[in-house]
């Protein structure tokens, strides 16, 4: 018996997995690479937040690169607008209220947000990848090779639409839920597709 935060999200997978297993027909169509890497990107999207009786929306804009990333939201967070900017020299949150720093973003949300978003963990999963270090577990794919499910650090990850052709590698549509949280982020644009998302070069 699997205990702990990789048991709760093996848990909250098993529905979706064995339903999963029932209705994935087999197909011909040839595999979809998967992006590889960190590679930078930017995306536009929604988020919607449920935190125990809390629900929350936000439009969102996300810019990851080499140097760093910078996540801007906008919508009925009870912020107006706000920033999350991370770099090697900390992280910096800014919203009408002024500006905060901390040496981790996840401290700096749950003070300013009252939550978390797994910002470490997103940052690939959003590209349609597990994490690095093979931490993944209950790991499953549809019949183009894409990843459709897994447990994480704790988290349970389901990626239930993907992009249409030539994106086919990217996500559309993420969920992400543990310890009573609930996110679902719907990605309109990739404004800067991730290197190799879609081709596999």
């Amino acid at each position: 018996r699997v205990r702990g935060p990789a048991g709760t999200a093996l848990a909250l997978l098993l529905p979706w997995l064995l339903a999963a297993c029932v209705s994935v027909p087999p197909s011909a169509t040839s595999p979809v690479s998967a992006v590889r890497g960190d590679p930078p990107f930017e995306l536009s999207g929604r988020l919607a937040v449920r935190d125990g009786e809390r629900s929350l929306t936000a439009s969102l804009r996300w810019q990851l690169d080499g140097a760093g990333d910078r996540l801007s939201l906008s919508g009925p967070l009870g912020l107006g607008a706000a920033e999350i900017e991370r770099h090697p020299g900390g992280v910096v949150f800014r919203d009408g209220r002024g500006e905060r720093r901390a040496p981790d973003a996840q401290s700096l949300m749950i003070e300013a947000l009252g939550f978390a978003l797994p910002l470490d963990g997103l940052r690939y999963w959003v590209r349609g990848q597990a994490g690095p270090g093979g931490r993944s577990e209950a790991v499953a794919r549809d019949e183009r090779g894409r990843l459709v499910a897994f447990a994480e650090d704790g988290w349970a990850v389901t990626i239930p639409v993907y992009s249409a052709d030539p994106l086919a590698a990217l996500p559309r549509r993420l969920e992400v839920e543990a310890r009573g949280l609930r996110v679902r982020l719907l990605i309109d644009a990739w404004l800067q597709p991730p290197v190799g998302g879609a081709n596999g070069s």
